[in-house]
């Protein structure tokens, strides 16, 4: 009865703690993200949701609602320099818009890991031109994450 006990609070103990290194691990990552400056006025019918970085990385979450956009790419441009009066270009990324009905929203996600982005320009083209590297179209999700993870626990 003893072993089933002590079972039973290892099993409590190992949950607690998962708990909490979830909750800091999550506090931990929303407080270093910082809001980007906007260069110049995002065009009408793209609404800004969120768009914020890190020292290493960052997401673009875009609300496009205009009909007028239907089949054109949004266009962004992310800068580094906040203080002086030349804004250094670290990369672009062409979002595609695809087609919108009336009365409809689109909502766009994108992630970056480029490093040390303050700043960010928003404009619509009717041509998808050369993306930089550094652009995800999606977060690394938890299946990504545990098949990282038993590939470095089989290498090693």
């Amino acid at each position: 009865m003893d072993t089933v006990k002590t079972f039973i609070k290892y099993i409590i103990w190992i949950i607690l703690f998962w708990i909490l290194s979830d909750f800091l691990i999550n506090v931990g990552l929303k407080s270093t993200y910082k809001e980007m400056q906007k260069v110049e006025q995002i065009p009408s019918g793209i609404q800004v949701k969120e768009i914020k970085s890190t020292a290493v990385n960052g997401k673009i979450n875009l609300i496009v609602n205009s009909t007028n956009l239907s089949g054109k790419f949004i266009k962004v441009d992310l800068y580094s320099s906040i203080f002086s009066s030349k804004d250094n270009l670290l990369g672009t990324q062409y979002l595609e818009i695809g087609e919108i009905k009336e009365n409809q929203t689109k909502e766009i996600d994108t992630y970056f890991k480029i490093a040390d982005v303050k700043k960010y320009k928003i404009s619509v083209t009717d041509e998808k031109g050369e993306s930089t590297e550094g652009f995800m179209d999606t977060a690394m999700s938890a299946i990504t994450i545990v098949l990282t993870v038993i590939k470095v626990i089989i290498v090693f």
